[in-house]
């Protein structure tokens, strides 16, 4: 199931202990319900499976919850109130997405100190001996806590042990970036909707409402905000056939790559007054390659400006991807690069404009679709703006 999990438990129990212990677990989940909503909602959404493939229990990207009987089998109903609640966790913080590259051993450690403080600190069933915790975890997050040197590279880490499984399908294949954007979502939405849930019967812990709130009101990256706004652009009804135009200048016209373009002309207009510097043209340049890839404009146009245009570069489909590189270095106005625009009856579906937003925006107006891509100033009288928040 994952390569975290330790060689699987020689013993086994028999089938009447087996029985017994599917009651109790039963038994764990339905209080849940009663005494914690918030961990029990989560709990009876979740498909449990009883295996010794696993050292104690664990939980894999999906959600499912993997029980080795041996190892449960001595728990008391308390014990199993908590490790459910531990394992739906790990699920709803998304730790098995976000270990990416770190170590699993440590990374199960620092996820664990974090959910056993919630738990305690909730009072939910009683903490399973030997477990790790740390006094106060549950106001970080696991990354913080990460000590790659803790553990070693052994899968004894503790309590229920190794129990966070790899992003992996059920064949052991690492899911591609849609699968994980899709399961944390999901994630996420179970989350929101279990803590409306325990909220509506007065049984919704602080910390865990604190958490939420977190995750709730975290902000959107802006060029996941820009790229919604350019697919908004998206129209499906356009085609058109042209030749390569690399080979047009010595008279042979041969059939360009097969390109449908889906949004009209854009504009990128970028501030060179200085505000804007190699950093944040180079980030914002790999977003808009992105972007550029899943809109298909027909054209690209780059205006580099400070008090004036200086200079001017223009990319069609066989250019792609965009390349930015400053020029200039002056004043500040914006207006010019819309009289260019203007001046050369050019007809954009939109114009992005990079800036820091210090500048004459609201001295003038114009009719084309603007996008305000800022990282100082939000005032801005007409367009749309985007808060540019640099990568760390």
């Amino acid at each position: 199931m994952t390569s975290v999990m330790a060689k699987p438990q020689p013993q086994s129990i028999t089938p009447a202990e087996q029985a017994d212990l599917e009651r109790r677990v039963t038994k764990a989940k339905a209080l849940l319900i009663l005494d914690h909503p918030f961990f029990g909602n989560i709990a009876s959404k979740r498909a449990y499976v009883y295996t010794y493939d696993v050292p104690t229990a664990a939980i894999d990207a999906k959600g499912t919850i993997y029980l080795n009987p041996a190892w449960c089998f001595p728990l008391t109903v308390k014990n199993l109130i908590f490790l459910i609640a531990h394992e739906c966790m790990h699920y709803m913080l998304a730790h098995s997405i976000r270990r990416q590259h770190r170590k699993p051993v440590p990374w199960n450690i620092a996820g664990d100190k974090v959910i056993n403080d919630i738990l305690i600190d909730a009072g939910v069933g009683d903490f399973i001996d030997g477990g790790q915790h740390e006094v106060d975890a549950r106001f970080s997050a696991a990354e913080k806590l990460y000590d790659e040197d803790e553990g070693g590279d052994g899968g004894d880490v503790g309590g229920i042990g190794a129990d966070i499984g790899d992003p992996v399908d059920e064949n052991g294949n690492a899911l591609d970036e849609s699968q994980i954007h899709e399961l944390e979502t999901q994630a996420q939405i179970e989350t929101i909707q279990a803590a409306k849930a325990a909220k509506m019967v007065g049984k919704l812990p602080a910390n865990i409402e604190r958490m939420i709130d977190e995750m709730v009101n975290v902000p959107t990256p802006w060029h996941e905000i820009l790229e919604r706004y350019m697919q908004g652009k998206i129209k499906d009804d356009i085609s058109w056939n042209r030749p390569n135009r690399r080979f047009i200048g010595n008279n042979i016209y041969l059939p360009s790559a097969d390109y449908t373009p889906r949004t009209g002309h854009v504009v990128v207009g970028v501030d060179t007054s200085g505000s804007i510097g190699q950093r944040e043209l180079d980030e914002f340049n790999g977003h808009v390659d992105k972007i550029i890839e899943s809109c298909n404009p027909e054209k690209v146009t780059v205006i580099y400006c400070d008090s004036r245009v200086n200079h001017v570069d223009e990319f069609e489909p066989d250019d792609y991807p965009v390349r930015l590189h400053p020029h200039g270095g002056g004043g500040t106005s914006f207006k010019p690069v819309f009289d260019y625009v203007d001046d050369n009856d050019i007809d954009p579906e939109v114009v992005v404009y990079l800036t820091d937003g210090c500048g004459d925006q609201n001295e003038f107006t114009t009719h084309h679709d603007t996008v305000w891509l800022t990282t100082h100033s939000t005032q801005f009288n007409w367009g749309t703006v985007i808060k540019f928040e640099g990568e760390a």
